[in-house]
């Protein structure tokens, strides 16, 4: 992070005010698990199915800069980032019951997106680097050792969107998706292996400022 400062105070100094823009950035996102539901797990004490859940809301607040080229820009981005989703648990037979688990997580994204403004409207897309910080899997490490390996893991994915600028505000549409295989290829529950391909994925609504 220290770096990524250098550079934009950096070229803050250096670069025309007309090509390089700084600014705050912070919104609201809605986020959940991706994965294959996993069915028929017999644990000895019943017969259940793991699927995802509902999506999850958070929030993001950072920086965000962009370095113009004509109607061509680069957009690098740093920001705190919350979310999550949720994993259900239906009880097919046995002495179990359902449930849901709440897994919530806190990381720092850093998207560098490439796009093309035309007037006040822009199109962008780009890869995403995400370090976990923390993460809570709400009992779900009790069906799998695995699931605790998520805030452990920095991860890789995309983000693709749309904006429109007026003057210093900016709101921003994207959609992120998760390149990284979090927990691996497979998981053992109730000393079963289990396919299990978790890749978080959200929509991200933000709202920007450019000090200059």
């Amino acid at each position: 992070m220290f770096l990524i400062c250098a550079i934009l105070l950096f070229a803050i100094a250096t670069v025309d005010a007309q090509m390089f823009r700084i600014g705050l950035k912070g919104g609201i996102g809605f986020s959940k698990l991706t994965f294959d539901d996993i069915t028929n797990i017999n644990d000895g004490a019943g017969v259940y199915d793991l699927v995802v859940g509902a999506s999850v809301a958070g929030y993001h607040i950072g920086l965000q800069s962009k370095v113009k080229l004509g109607s061509f820009y680069v957009q690098p981005e740093i920001y705190w980032n919350t979310g999550g989703g949720t994993v259900e648990k239906i009880v097919k037979s046995g002495n179990i019951e359902n449930d849901i688990f709440n897994v919530r997580f806190g990381r720092i994204d850093i998207p560098v997106l490439a796009g093309y403004q035309f007037g006040p409207l822009r199109m962008n897309a780009g890869p995403v680097g995400s370090i976990m910080i923390r993460e809570d899997s709400n009992g779900l490490e009790q069906l799998a050792n695995e699931f605790s390996s998520l805030g452990r893991t920095m991860g890789f994915g995309y983000q693709a969107g749309v904006g429109i600028e007026l003057s210093r505000i900016t709101l921003d549409v994207r959609y992120e998706g998760s390149l990284t295989r979090y927990l691996g290829d497979e998981v053992i529950i109730g000393g079963n292996p289990y396919t299990l391909d978790a890749r978080p994925s959200q929509w991200i609504i933000s709202l920007g400022y450019w000090f200059n």
